[in-house]
Protein backbone atom coordinates (compact mmCIF):
# COMPACT_ATOMS: atom_id res chain seq x y z
CA UNK A 1 0.00 0.00 0.00
CA UNK A 2 2.99 2.52 0.91
CA UNK A 3 5.24 4.39 -1.35
CA UNK A 4 7.17 6.20 1.47
CA UNK A 5 10.10 5.71 2.74
CA UNK A 6 9.59 2.36 4.50
CA UNK A 7 9.06 0.25 1.15
CA UNK A 8 11.24 2.43 -0.64
CA UNK A 9 14.21 1.23 1.76
CA UNK A 10 12.84 -2.31 1.86
CA UNK A 11 13.20 -2.29 -2.18
CA UNK A 12 16.59 -0.68 -2.43
CA UNK A 13 17.67 -3.37 0.09
CA UNK A 14 16.90 -6.40 -1.73
CA UNK A 15 18.11 -4.64 -5.08
CA UNK A 16 21.49 -3.76 -3.47
CA UNK A 17 24.39 -5.65 -2.74
CA UNK A 18 24.30 -4.92 0.89
CA UNK A 19 25.22 -7.87 2.94
CA UNK A 20 22.75 -10.46 3.72
CA UNK A 21 22.90 -9.45 7.20
CA UNK A 22 21.55 -6.26 6.69
CA UNK A 23 18.70 -7.44 4.06
CA UNK A 24 17.74 -10.07 6.71
CA UNK A 25 17.51 -7.08 9.71
CA UNK A 26 15.75 -4.78 7.14
CA UNK A 27 13.23 -7.49 6.57
CA UNK A 28 12.73 -8.35 10.01
CA UNK A 29 11.77 -5.15 10.82
CA UNK A 30 9.90 -3.84 8.19
CA UNK A 31 8.07 -6.78 7.38
CA UNK A 32 6.39 -6.64 10.56
CA UNK A 33 2.97 -6.16 10.78
CA UNK A 34 1.20 -6.25 14.63
CA UNK A 35 -2.37 -6.55 13.32
CA UNK A 36 -0.99 -10.13 12.22
CA UNK A 37 1.39 -10.84 15.06
CA UNK A 38 -0.80 -9.57 18.20
CA UNK A 39 -2.13 -12.59 19.93
CA UNK A 40 -5.77 -12.18 21.91
CA UNK A 41 -5.96 -14.03 25.51
CA UNK A 42 -9.43 -15.81 25.44
CA UNK A 43 -11.73 -15.88 28.66
CA UNK A 44 -12.28 -18.89 30.84
CA UNK A 45 -15.65 -20.81 29.07
CA UNK A 46 -17.06 -21.85 32.52
CA UNK A 47 -20.26 -19.93 31.53
CA UNK A 48 -21.13 -21.45 28.57
CA UNK A 49 -24.34 -19.31 27.60
CA UNK A 50 -22.82 -15.55 28.89
CA UNK A 51 -21.25 -13.39 25.69
CA UNK A 52 -17.71 -12.49 26.22
CA UNK A 53 -15.61 -9.76 24.62
CA UNK A 54 -12.17 -9.52 23.24
CA UNK A 55 -10.23 -6.60 22.25
CA UNK A 56 -7.07 -4.04 21.66
CA UNK A 57 -6.98 -0.59 21.46
CA UNK A 58 -9.12 -0.11 18.49
CA UNK A 59 -11.31 -3.72 18.53
CA UNK A 60 -14.03 -5.19 20.31
CA UNK A 61 -15.03 -8.74 19.42
CA UNK A 62 -18.48 -10.16 20.95
CA UNK A 63 -18.31 -13.98 21.14
CA UNK A 64 -19.60 -17.03 22.95
CA UNK A 65 -18.71 -20.45 23.04
CA UNK A 66 -20.69 -23.46 21.61
CA UNK A 67 -20.31 -27.17 23.05
CA UNK A 68 -20.38 -30.13 20.35
CA UNK A 69 -23.40 -32.20 20.44
CA UNK A 70 -21.39 -34.89 18.67
CA UNK A 71 -18.06 -36.31 20.72
CA UNK A 72 -16.83 -37.61 17.68
CA UNK A 73 -17.28 -34.70 15.27
CA UNK A 74 -13.68 -33.01 14.67
CA UNK A 75 -12.97 -30.27 16.62
CA UNK A 76 -11.90 -26.66 14.94
CA UNK A 77 -8.91 -25.43 15.37
CA UNK A 78 -9.37 -22.38 17.77
CA UNK A 79 -10.24 -23.48 21.79
CA UNK A 80 -10.31 -21.22 25.13
CA UNK A 81 -8.60 -22.38 28.35
CA UNK A 82 -11.61 -23.64 30.73
CA UNK A 83 -11.88 -22.24 34.07
CA UNK A 84 -12.18 -25.57 36.01
CA UNK A 85 -10.88 -29.17 35.47
CA UNK A 86 -13.52 -30.59 33.03
CA UNK A 87 -13.42 -33.49 31.30
CA UNK A 88 -16.14 -32.12 28.76
CA UNK A 89 -14.36 -31.69 25.43
CA UNK A 90 -13.37 -27.96 24.78
CA UNK A 91 -15.95 -25.27 22.83
CA UNK A 92 -16.15 -23.61 19.59
CA UNK A 93 -16.27 -19.94 19.59
CA UNK A 94 -19.36 -18.14 17.74
CA UNK A 95 -18.67 -14.54 17.35
CA UNK A 96 -21.69 -12.07 17.42
CA UNK A 97 -20.11 -9.08 16.41
CA UNK A 98 -17.28 -7.25 15.51
CA UNK A 99 -16.98 -3.59 16.40
CA UNK A 100 -13.71 -1.56 15.34
CA UNK A 101 -12.43 1.74 14.06
CA UNK A 102 -11.50 2.87 10.71
CA UNK A 103 -7.80 3.56 12.15
CA UNK A 104 -7.44 -0.30 13.08
CA UNK A 105 -8.69 -1.08 9.50
CA UNK A 106 -5.92 1.27 8.20
CA UNK A 107 -2.68 0.35 10.55
CA UNK A 108 -3.66 -2.86 9.44
CA UNK A 109 -2.21 -2.02 5.68
CA UNK A 110 0.24 0.42 7.16
CA UNK A 111 1.45 -0.62 10.29
CA UNK A 112 3.13 2.59 11.20
CA UNK A 113 0.17 4.10 11.48
CA UNK A 114 -0.98 3.93 15.03
CA UNK A 115 -4.59 2.39 15.64
CA UNK A 116 -7.23 4.89 16.89
CA UNK A 117 -9.19 4.56 20.12
CA UNK A 118 -12.71 3.26 20.11
CA UNK A 119 -15.07 4.49 22.21
CA UNK A 120 -12.71 7.49 23.65
CA UNK A 121 -15.14 9.12 25.26
CA UNK A 122 -16.50 6.44 26.96
CA UNK A 123 -13.18 5.10 28.08
CA UNK A 124 -11.96 8.79 29.29
CA UNK A 125 -15.45 9.02 31.29
CA UNK A 126 -14.66 5.69 32.89
CA UNK A 127 -10.89 6.89 33.86
CA UNK A 128 -12.05 10.13 35.01
CA UNK A 129 -14.61 8.68 37.81
CA UNK A 130 -11.94 5.41 38.50
CA UNK A 131 -9.57 8.44 39.34
CA UNK A 132 -12.17 10.85 41.78
CA UNK A 133 -12.52 7.14 43.59
CA UNK A 134 -8.60 6.57 43.98
CA UNK A 135 -8.11 4.08 40.96
CA UNK A 136 -5.87 5.22 38.54
CA UNK A 137 -4.69 1.93 37.46
CA UNK A 138 -6.92 -0.61 35.60
CA UNK A 139 -6.39 -3.26 32.44
CA UNK A 140 -8.94 -1.47 30.28
CA UNK A 141 -8.44 -4.78 28.03
CA UNK A 142 -9.57 -6.83 30.52
CA UNK A 143 -13.33 -8.57 29.72
CA UNK A 144 -14.97 -6.81 32.96
CA UNK A 145 -13.88 -3.23 31.67
CA UNK A 146 -14.86 -4.24 27.49
CA UNK A 147 -18.13 -5.41 28.88
CA UNK A 148 -19.18 -2.14 30.97
CA UNK A 149 -17.30 -0.16 28.00
CA UNK A 150 -19.97 -1.83 25.27
CA UNK A 151 -22.94 -1.58 27.19
CA UNK A 152 -22.11 2.36 28.73
CA UNK A 153 -24.77 4.38 26.84
CA UNK A 154 -23.18 7.68 25.91
CA UNK A 155 -25.09 9.55 28.37
CA UNK A 156 -24.44 7.73 31.40
CA UNK A 157 -23.42 9.37 34.09
CA UNK A 158 -22.13 6.77 36.32
CA UNK A 159 -19.68 4.01 34.69
CA UNK A 160 -20.98 0.39 36.18
CA UNK A 161 -16.90 -0.14 36.71
CA UNK A 162 -17.48 1.99 39.76
CA UNK A 163 -19.43 0.26 42.21
CA UNK A 164 -17.57 -2.79 41.28
CA UNK A 165 -14.21 -0.78 42.11
CA UNK A 166 -14.97 0.79 45.57
CA UNK A 167 -17.52 -1.87 46.83
CA UNK A 168 -15.14 -5.01 45.84
CA UNK A 169 -11.76 -3.60 45.33
CA UNK A 170 -10.14 -7.23 45.03
CA UNK A 171 -12.48 -7.60 42.12
CA UNK A 172 -11.62 -5.09 39.98
CA UNK A 173 -9.44 -5.50 36.80
CA UNK A 174 -6.25 -3.83 37.99
CA UNK A 175 -3.15 -3.76 35.61
CA UNK A 176 -1.50 -6.50 36.04
CA UNK A 177 -1.50 -9.04 33.60
CA UNK A 178 1.80 -10.10 31.64
CA UNK A 179 0.34 -8.21 28.30
CA UNK A 180 -0.78 -4.99 29.94
CA UNK A 181 2.64 -4.61 32.15
CA UNK A 182 4.66 -4.80 29.01
CA UNK A 183 3.05 -2.38 27.27
CA UNK A 184 2.94 0.35 29.90
CA UNK A 185 6.31 -0.28 30.76
CA UNK A 186 7.06 -0.41 26.78
CA UNK A 187 5.69 2.96 26.76
CA UNK A 188 6.87 4.65 29.55
CA UNK A 189 10.25 3.84 27.70
CA UNK A 190 8.84 5.79 24.75
CA UNK A 191 8.86 2.10 22.68
CA UNK A 192 5.58 1.49 20.68
CA UNK A 193 4.04 -1.30 22.31
CA UNK A 194 3.06 -3.04 19.48
CA UNK A 195 6.29 -3.99 18.79
CA UNK A 196 6.54 -6.97 21.16
CA UNK A 197 4.59 -8.80 19.07
CA UNK A 198 7.79 -8.89 16.46
CA UNK A 199 10.15 -10.48 19.21
CA UNK A 200 9.57 -14.65 19.89
CA UNK A 201 11.12 -13.97 23.78
CA UNK A 202 8.50 -11.74 24.12
CA UNK A 203 5.47 -13.71 22.79
CA UNK A 204 6.89 -16.69 25.35
CA UNK A 205 6.77 -14.49 27.70
CA UNK A 206 3.01 -13.04 27.28
CA UNK A 207 1.90 -16.54 27.15
CA UNK A 208 4.38 -17.69 29.95
CA UNK A 209 5.44 -20.39 27.53
CA UNK A 210 8.43 -21.21 29.35
CA UNK A 211 9.95 -17.99 29.52
CA UNK A 212 13.21 -17.36 31.75
CA UNK A 213 12.69 -13.70 31.63
CA UNK A 214 11.89 -11.02 33.50
CA UNK A 215 9.40 -8.34 32.47
CA UNK A 216 12.45 -5.85 32.58
CA UNK A 217 14.86 -8.04 30.56
CA UNK A 218 11.84 -8.78 27.69
CA UNK A 219 11.29 -4.53 28.17
CA UNK A 220 15.22 -3.82 27.74
CA UNK A 221 15.83 -6.12 25.31
CA UNK A 222 12.88 -4.85 23.23
CA UNK A 223 14.12 -1.24 23.81
CA UNK A 224 17.41 -2.15 22.92
CA UNK A 225 16.63 -3.84 19.57
CA UNK A 226 14.20 -1.21 18.52
CA UNK A 227 17.12 2.07 19.23
CA UNK A 228 19.44 -0.12 17.36
CA UNK A 229 17.35 -0.82 14.77
CA UNK A 230 16.57 2.83 14.85
CA UNK A 231 20.33 4.09 14.29
CA UNK A 232 20.93 1.63 11.42
CA UNK A 233 17.95 2.31 9.70
CA UNK A 234 18.97 5.89 9.30
CA UNK A 235 22.89 4.64 8.23
CA UNK A 236 21.14 2.52 5.79
CA UNK A 237 18.68 5.04 4.18
CA UNK A 238 21.94 6.91 3.77
CA UNK A 239 24.51 4.43 1.88
CA UNK A 240 21.19 3.53 0.04
CA UNK A 241 20.47 7.13 -0.90
CA UNK A 242 16.75 7.67 0.53
CA UNK A 243 14.77 9.11 2.84
CA UNK A 244 15.14 7.31 6.53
Amino acid sequence: MSNGPTSSLASAALSSDISPQDQALIMFHLQYNPALERMYELPPWGNQSAEHYVGDKGLILALSYVHNTNSEQALPSYYAYPSSNTSASPPHLKAHWLRVTLGWIVSGMEPEIVPTQIYPQRYARLGHALARHGFFKYDPLSEPVLSHIVHLEDDQLTPPPLATATQQPSHFPTCHTRLSRLQHMLEGAGVDARVLWKYTFAKSYVIGNGSLLGEEDVVRRIQDSEDEWRVKRISLARRLGIAA
